[in-house]
Parts: structure tokens; sequence; C-alpha cells
């Protein structure tokens, strides 16, 4: 699962230093920071959870909005990380440098008051560099633990809470790299868009706890033999869409039935009571990049391969017509 608290330097000063990081990397101020804007009466879905005692959230919204935020600091990050290990060490180099120049002066045929003073400015300068060297080490290590927290972050907030999948910002993310790596290497590209079926039917019998133990079962059974080529995330609900990079989709399309099939097979049982479950299938469109269409294309065509999964009988898996 992906609830855990980001991990922070322990201390009250620690955190508001990296409160004042942020605030300087962002430009917000400490209201914003403290106090982020919430969104009012967002539309809830006929078939919604209820999440609290009476507001509806859109959590894909706040999601996208965590994410996007997530990005913008760590791109902030990134450059000021390398502004300052430019900047410590360019202060080293001036440290060595008039180190230099003192034992130079030092050796000067020069009047003796004249070389004193001018070795006493240049060993303060000395002393000074070093320690604006290390307070630019230091805050290199702060930035760079702050790095590491937006790093873990933005892991959890591209994952569903759920299943522990990429969410749909991580596959709008994912379709468009795809996409782009397919063109480039004139390679295929084939997308399923699965959804289980009846499952509103389950939740209302069975009850939510029960569907979201499905939903975890039909999200491991998709990605349990999924390879690095292999895609796969949860689009919301009870839908799910994996991507088969360089795959045709005739095989891909066979890869997603071997797993229809065999989860068809099992016959589920309530941990709580034992209660029967019965058999959960689920239906998926399978469609192949063609020409110069975008991702959201394809998928689109996926889905209305889906579309006609349902109408067909579900518990099916159809191929895109254009395939």
């Amino acid at each position: 699962m992906f609830h855990d608290r980001i991990p922070s330097e322990s201390g009250d000063q620690s955190a508001a230093k990296r409160k004042g990081w942020l605030r300087s990397l962002f430009g917000v101020d400490e209201d914003a920071v403290e106090n982020p804007p919430q969104l009012l009466d967002p539309p809830a879905p006929a078939d919604a959870d209820i999440i609290g005692a009476g507001e509806l959230v859109d959590l894909a919204v706040l999601a996208t909005q965590l994410a996007e935020l997530i990005q913008s600091a760590r791109d902030r990050l990134d450059g000021a990380v390398e502004m300052v290990d430019r900047s410590a060490d360019e202060a080293a180099d001036y440290g060595r440098a008039l180190s230099a120049s003192a034992r130079a002066l030092d050796a000067q045929k020069l009047p003796q008051d004249t070389v004193q003073a001018l070795i006493d400015v240049t060993r303060q300068m000395i002393d000074r560099t070093e320690t604006a060297e290390k307070r630019l080490r230091s805050t290199n290590g702060e930035l760079r633990s702050l790095q590491r927290d937006l790093s873990i972050a933005q892991e959890s907030a591209e994952r569903d809470p759920l299943t522990g999948l990429p969410n749909r910002r991580a596959l709008e993310q994912a379709m468009v790299r795809a996409v782009d790596t397919a063109r480039r290497a004139d390679a295929a590209l084939s997308v399923a868009f699965c959804d289980i079926d009846h499952f509103k039917r389950l939740n209302d019998v069975h009850g939510h706890a029960v569907g979201d133990r499905v939903l975890r079962l039909v999200g491991d059974c998709l990605s349990e033999d999924a390879d690095d080529r292999t895609f796969v995330g949860r689009q919301g609900g009870e839908e799910f869409v994996l991507l088969f990079e360089g795959l045709p989709v005739i095989e891909a399309a066979a890869r997603v039935d071997a797993i229809r099939e065999a989860l068809s097979r099992r016959t589920l049982r309530s941990r709580s009571d034992g209660t029967p479950i019965g058999r959960v299938t689920f239906s998926a469109g399978v469609a192949a990049l063609n020409g110069q269409e975008t991702g959201e294309d394809l998928l689109h065509r996926a889905d209305v391969a889906l579309y006609r999964a349902k109408e067909g009988g579900r518990n099916q898996v159809v191929i895109d017509p254009g395939a």
C-alpha cells in the first residue's frame, strides 16, 4: 500500500527549514503552504462510495493536482541542486586559489608590513570561502533529501492505493511514451481495455469490502506475468488498461484471453464468513496503434471493442476490427 508518510528529518528546526525551501521554490506564502486550497462541491458519480461524513471528494482531480505540484517541485529542485553543486565547487576552487596566492605573497620580497597585511586579508577570505563551501554542501544535502522525499511522494501520487497499480495519470504518461517509442522504432503497440463483469451487482450483494478484494485480485492477475514491456494500470472504478509494447494485437489479445480464462475458472468465497461469491470474470477490448493516431484515439478504439465484448455476452476478449 502507499499510505506511508513521506520520510523526513526529525526535529522542528529541520521541518521549518524544509518548509522554507519549499516556499522559496514554489513562490507561495505561508498560508498557501499550511492551508492548501480545497475543491468545493465536486460532481459525484452515481455509484460513488461516501468518503467522509458529508462531502464527496474528487480523488482523481486531487491526485492529478498533487502529482503536478510534485513534478514542478522536482524540476525546481533539480535546478537548485545543480546550482548549489556548482557554487560549492566554485567556492572550493576560489579557496584553493587564495591559498596559493597567500603562499606566493609570503615568498615575495616586499615590505614586511605590506606583505603581512595582504596575507592577513587573503587568509580572512580563505576562511570565509571555506565557511561558504561548508554551508553550500550542507544546503545541498538538504536539497537532495527533499529530492528523495519528492520522489517517494511522486510515486505515491501515481499509484492506485487500493491495487498498488499505476493510476490513470501514470497510465496517460506511459501511453504518450509508448506511442512515441512505437512511432520512432516503427514497432507494434497494442492496448487492452478490461472491465470486470457485473461489478456493481457484486458490490451491492457482497459489500464494498469484497468488491475491493476482487479489484485487487483482478489487478494481481493482470499484472502477474507482466514484463518490462508490458504496462498494467487501473483506469478507474473496475477498469484496467494494459499496454503491450512491441506485441502484435493478436498476441496481445491471446495473453489477455489466457488471463481471463484462468480467472473465470476460479470459484471465490468471502474471506470473512465463507459465503460463496461465485465466479469473477472480465471483458476486454484490444486495439493496435495505427498511423498517426494519438494514444487517446487508440484507447478509445480499445474501449469500443470492450463495449462490443459486453454487448456480446461478457467474459470475452474482442479485437478492434481496424487493428
